[in-house]
């Protein structure tokens, strides 16, 4: 029976060659792009949950009332794991994650700048990377091993076991001799904390001053625990007030300063910018992408339901016959859901194939490494399309084909109407409304991320190099950036004496990446004033470009101005100051000092942010004195930033590498562009724009073939009107616009109700930016007439080819 099934669905598909293609081309271009959206979306919400026990492993986060509420962070003070340890019974291990990095020697001339994650011992019993050499309990007791991974340990030992082997770090004012004492394999690409080497904890004592390792408002990296028994999250977070009365003494303050537990579960998909040292996925960014998917397939579904209707006519006879020779209605259900499944099959294939194809690209477009396994999950997966295809394409008309009356269809009195026209107009409309849709929302974001590269940020972008200085560990903060800074300053003086360099200065933090560092003072109304803070040398404002709106530059000389400040004038206006350049600093603590300028607005943050107070100072004596709170956001180690004279790139980064070779031949060279690193912020918009263009533009093609298939069919089923309206006198072009009208209307109502909704769903995209820009209406007019010009060619073609026939072809058999 299922034989005799199989048999008549492949020679009805083959039998109608076109329709087959149309329905085979569209759903395996659904499938190639769903698949690899389906996958994406599966392994984003997979992370994290190779390891064992999950759901006991939490981070802490911390809470801190400022001026504008709480604020949360999960960067918190170094003394939280060992107190969230002493005080509560549940926590079983704790371990602190700090991110950091320091000159190691790859060979014996050689160094290299080396990440690693500063840990407790109790890291690996918390979490479940695979040790392939070494003890979990024993690999990080040593203060002096190291836990590498596969890849690290071939950069440094080649194919060697590098057990028992020694790397040299900088620690301190010194190169220190670390044991591997662990090998693990290579992280988990759903992984959302990363890291190359693990170092114990106790190496804080090189770089933190043990009073700020026992400050409870001094925070480093983040905190993670593990708990008995998942339960007691909830009593733990009870606990966590008492226990703040307890550690803060006098400094305690109701409700003021507190903690929270995260799942580790909850850590990868959020919507929060501020997600620790953990990698991240917006929650909204994998909801529209299986909704692109989702509506992909259902234009997809759509072609071949309207075709299957608009077949109606000639498919009407076979259901007539094959009833009055006894067959059921089951089974005539059963032979056009056979079709459908047959055709979703093949689709689906070939929708794998071409996953496989497109998986570089999508990769690349989402800087991800998404392997197409196909495991349980993933085979779960296509079996869930394979039958929700069959159904949303071939129920309908599988049971709207099935329920004919034979005495109908066989007195002939069976029209290509059905009394169904309007469903397979709807259909249609609702093709090119979800079309223009994507289509609008593409011209929504591109106009958006145009407008945004375009934007002036108030300082200069082109030609400006960032070039990383060694470190310089210590455990004195403000040593330590005073040492780093004259280490950078040697570097730019030897850049100073080439004519090839236009201006050069240094800054710790650059600009569109968040890392201007966060601080705060007390005002003499006992208000909290929170502000950006950046320490720069050299000619900074020369080098970028920065507008004075009142007073002068900072000196660039060494020692000079070392109590001057530079304000911006937002911070100006925060103060209700007219004549900044008389005023100070209102904080009681803060050590003499002047305000020499006022810088005009410039966008020290991404454009996702309003311009807040900015402070620029030389010297962090000055603002350290006077500060409450202090967020770092970046490397203490500054940059020194080149603006190079021309325009060939290659000559300008060979100069910078000789002078580096120069004056740290012991060093390695690295170096970004400003630009880059302005436009890093928005890669994840830029990558949706891409995803959303590319969807339209797939949308549009399935929509076009549907189109296309509709009108041969409308047209086929109308030939002897055609020729009879010819012989009566009709001319081509009125018979033309007889079918231009059916299919025009359908055009317009898809376009009339996708534009205004793409504009309400797209506005909660823009609400995202500080800056934003709509597209003007006649962006949006000239898409509504590229719709209906290309409604109108298709259309135009087929009735054309159709008015050609001779009428005495059409009507001989009447």
């Amino acid at each position: 029976m299922i034989k005799n099934y199989l048999k008549i669905a492949f020679r009805n598909l083959l039998k109608h060659k076109l329709h087959t293609g149309i329905n085979l081309v569209g759903l395996s271009l659904g499938l190639g792009v769903s698949i690899l959206i389906f996958f994406f979306v599966q392994f984003e919400s997979s992370f994290d949950d190779f390891h064992e026990n999950s759901d006991l492993i939490f981070r802490v986060e911390r809470h801190e009332k400022g001026e504008e509420g709480m604020i949360s962070s999960f960067s918190t003070p170094i003394i939280t794991a060992p107190t969230f340890a002493a005080e509560f019974p549940q926590v079983t291990h704790t371990t602190r994650l700090i991110g950091s990095s320091a000159q190691a020697y790859l060979d014996e001339s050689t160094t290299q700048t080396q990440q690693f994650l500063t840990v407790s011992p109790d890291f690996l019993e918390i979490f479940s990377f695979n040790l392939l050499e070494g003890k979990k309990d024993q690999a990080l007791q040593d203060k002096f091993g190291v836990v590498i991974t596969e890849e690290t340990a071939k950069k440094y030992f080649g194919n060697e076991n590098p057990m028992g082997k020694s790397i040299r770090i900088q620690m301190g004012d010194n190169y220190e001799e670390y044991q591997v004492t662990g090998l693990l394999e290579d992280l988990p690409a759903n992984s959302s904390i990363k890291f190359e080497m693990l170092v114990n904890d106790a190496n804080l004592d090189f770089s933190v001053a043990k009073r700020n390792q026992e400050s409870w408002f001094n925070v480093y990296g983040d905190t993670y625990i593990k708990l008995n028994d998942a339960q007691s999250k909830a009593t733990i977070e009870a606990g966590v007030e008492a226990m703040m009365k307890k550690v803060l003494g006098e400094d305690y303050k109701e409700g003021e300063y507190s903690f929270t537990l995260q799942p580790i579960s909850e850590i990868h998909l959020t919507d929060n910018p501020d997600s620790g040292m953990a990698e991240s996925t917006r929650p909204t960014l994998l909801w529209i992408l299986a909704g692109i998917a989702f509506l992909i397939l259902l234009i997809a579904c759509i072609n071949f339901t309207t075709m299957a209707i608009g077949r109606s006519t000639t498919r009407a006879k076979e259901v007539g016959v094959r009833k009055t020779m006894g067959a059921e209605f089951g089974q005539l259900v059963f032979q056009f859901l056979t079709e459908a499944f047959l055709i979703t099959i093949a689709a689906l294939v070939l929708g794998m194939i071409l996953s496989e194809v497109l998986l570089p690209t999508f990769n690349e477009l989402f800087d991800k490494k998404l392997d197409l396994v196909y495991g349980s999950m993933q085979i779960l997966i296509l079996f869930g399309l394979v039958v929700a295809i069959t159904a949303m394409a071939g129920a309908y008309p599988a049971f709207f084909m099935s329920s004919l009356r034979p005495i109908k269809v066989l007195k002939g009195n069976l029209s290509i109407r059905f009394g169904k026209q309007g469903l397979r107009k709807g259909l249609v409309a609702f093709q090119f409304f979800i079309s223009f849709m994507l289509i609008a929302s593409t011209l929504i974001m591109v106009h958006q991320m145009n407008a945004i590269r375009n934007y002036d940020l108030g300082f200069d972008q082109e030609m400006i190099v960032l070039v990383d200085v060694p470190d310089v560990p210590g455990t004195n903060f403000r040593k330590t950036i005073s040492a780093s800074f004259a280490q950078a300053e040697i570097y730019r003086q030897a850049l100073m004496g080439r004519s090839e360099i236009l201006s050069a200065g240094i800054t710790i933090a650059t600009y569109g990446d968040d890392s201007f560092w966060d601080g705060g003072f007390p005002t003499p109304d006992e208000k909290q004033f929170d502000f950006r803070l950046n320490f720069i040398g050299g000619e900074y404002v020369k080098t970028l470009g920065l507008e004075l709106a009142q007073g002068r530059d900072l000196n660039p000389q060494v020692g000079a101005d070392s109590n001057a400040v530079l304000i911006n004038e937002t911070f100006a206006k925060a103060m209700g100051w007219d004549d900044p350049l008389g005023e100070m600093l209102p904080s009681n603590k803060i050590q003499s000092h002047e305000i020499v300028g006022v810088l005009k607005d410039f966008n020290h943050n991404s454009l996702y942010r309003e311009i807040e107070p900015v402070i620029l100072a030389k010297s962090p004596d000055v603002i350290f004195s006077g500060i409450n709170t202090l967020m770092i956001h970046s490397a203490t180690n500054p940059k020194v930033m080149v603006k190079g004279a021309g325009t060939d790139f290659e000559a300008f980064r060979a100069l910078l590498e000789s002078e580096w070779e120069r004056v740290f031949p012991m060093e390695a060279f690295s170096y970004n562009f400003l630009d880059e690193t302005v436009q890093k912020q928005y890669v994840a918009d830029e990558r949706l724009g891409k995803m959303v263009f590319l969807a339209a533009c797939i949308a549009i093609l399935i929509a076009a073939m549907g189109l296309f298939a509709m009108a041969a069919l409308s047209i086929a089923g109308r030939t002897k009107e055609i020729g009879i309206r010819k012989v009566l006198g009709a001319s081509s072009w009125s018979i033309s616009w007889m079918f231009n009208k059916e299919f025009l209307v359908i055009t317009l109502v898809g376009v009339v109700v996708a534009l205004p909704l793409s504009l309400y769903f797209m506005q909660g995209w823009l609400e995202q930016f500080a800056v934003k820009e709509w597209p003007s209406w006649v962006n949006f007019l000239v898409l509504a007439t590229g719709g209906v010009a290309f409604t109108i060619a298709v259309i135009s073609a087929q009735s054309y080819r159709a008015t050609q026939m001779n009428p005495v072809k059409t009507l001989k058999d009447e």
